[in-house]
């Protein structure tokens, strides 16, 4: 064990503080999905992982990559200590309350728009079927139809559309937040009915990983809070497969077709991890002979909420920068992903990376708080929403998807809908003492 920490150093601090996250989530009865917890979490362990070294395009970080990380991390944590401590000090309750179901929220239209939305979805479905021929799991090469030389046109934005609709029905699911039997009976169907028919179209990782994710948060708070013990185990799982593959590479390695073949699948998921900070310390550290555009000047920023109107893309265009599949930043071709910092970094430099996690930091513990009191279904949506993002920003900046800001757009509307339903169909009545008197002397001059 010893000799472990000393051959790698960097993944055993990583991996210290990935410990602490579910001690304290334990010991302490702490939200593990709270902002902190979650980005400490995901950053250190991907790292650690990362910093194994299992391929050789994983190596050491430069001293600016390491500036640039660490300042994030740090300007992440002071925003959530900001926002806590500042709750702290007006009385505010910190710890994360019992779901209650609210009083003031129209589980039937929430169900109906719901169904719109899976239809818009179904859409998509057709579309890919129009394509194919059939649904791409059914095909003989599935791979052949996930290219991005497949065009399916506007098509992709809804058929890969269905975490929303697993979004949406999820939060209906459960016992102790909907109080309307038959529509939680629907909507909890309706939750695997949509991730079969989302694997089936198309079946890659990204929506695995949403829809699990998703359901997951809203067992933790709508249901029951998920023991550490459980996420230990995972990880203690997760971390023996990680380290064993040296020695089973030792084991099957060498000059034959079956131990070269060995080789590929046992790296392909470390690579598929690692490469994200190895293009995070290339893009930031580039060869001198290599051209990467640093700077957007925030126009890239923005991308989200513009690239459907096509106006983004005319800048990058024009500049020459980079597009989404960061082609300039791979260090080794076909592995293209790299941490939500090199996005920020490109738009605004240092400062981006110091205001941005600080700012996001502030507003998911705001939200968060918001938890600590009975909460409204669109309170929960949005939390587990952003939340979500913040766990996978060691893969993709989220923000910079023109797809995901529409996802936010129609969570807000379904919710705000529901609940102005729902209050203008029931009539309340004064209940304070003094608007009662008043009532009643009203009704008697009347009479």
């Amino acid at each position: 064990m010893f000799s472990w920490i000393v051959e790698y150093p960097v993944s055993a601090a990583l991996l210290l503080v990935v410990i602490f996250c579910l001690f304290q989530s334990w010991w302490f009865k702490k939200d593990f999905f709270s902002p902190l917890n979650v980005y400490c979490f995901a950053q250190c362990i991907t790292l650690a992982i990362s910093y194994l070294q299992i391929n050789r395009a994983m190596s050491d970080f430069k001293l600016y990559t390491w500036g640039v990380w660490l300042l994030g991390f740090l300007s992440f944590a002071g925003g959530c200590i900001i926002a806590r401590l500042h709750a702290k000090s007006k009385g505010l309750p910190v710890n994360v309350s019992e779901p209650v179901a609210p009083k003031r929220y129209n589980w039937t239209i929430h169900l109906v728009l719901s169904f719109c939305v899976f239809c818009l979805f179904l859409v998509g479905v057709y579309g890919v079927y129009s394509v194919v021929g059939n649904l791409i799991i059914f095909t003989d090469s599935p791979a052949k139809w996930m290219t991005k030389d497949i065009n399916y046109g506007y098509y992709t934005l809804l058929f890969n559309s269905g975490p929303l609709c697993v979004l949406l029905f999820g939060v209906a699911s459960f016992k102790k937040f909907n109080d309307v039997q038959w529509v939680r009976h629907v909507a909890f169907v309706m939750v695997f009915v949509t991730i079969a028919v989302n694997l089936m179209t198309y079946p890659n990782r990204t929506t695995l990983f949403f829809n699990a994710g998703f359901f997951l948060i809203f067992v933790n708070y709508l249901y029951k809070r998920i023991s550490p013990i459980v996420i230990t185990t995972l990880l203690v799982v997760a971390i023996a497969v990680f380290v064993s593959i040296s020695s089973l590479r030792d084991q099957y390695g060498g000059s034959s077709a079956e131990g070269k073949a060995m080789d590929v699948v046992l790296e392909l998921p470390y690579k598929y991890l690692a490469n994200n900070y190895w293009n995070l310390d290339y893009a930031l550290n580039p060869p001198t002979d290599r051209e990467i555009h640093p700077h957007t000047y925030g126009i890239d920023f923005f991308n989200g909420i513009f690239e459907y109107a096509r106006l983004t893309g005319s800048f990058r265009t024009s500049f020459r920068w980079d597009d989404a599949f960061n082609d300039r930043i791979q260090k080794v071709e076909g592995f293209n992903t790299v941490n939500y910092l090199w996005e920020v970094y490109k738009d605004f430099h240092l400062l981006g990376v110091l205001l941005f996690p600080l700012l996001c930091g502030i507003g998911l513990t705001v939200l968060h708080l918001r938890l600590c009191k009975p909460f409204t279904p669109r309170q929960i949506l949005m939390y587990t929403y952003f939340i979500y993002f913040v766990g996978w920003w060691f893969f993709t900046a989220g923000y910079k998807q023109g797809i995901f800001c529409i996802w936010g757009a129609i969570i807000y509307f379904v919710s705000t809908v529901c609940m102005w339903q729902k209050r203008g169909t029931v009539k309340e009545l004064p209940t304070e003492p003094a608007v009662l008197d008043k009532v009643s002397e009203q009704e008697q001059a009347q009479a």
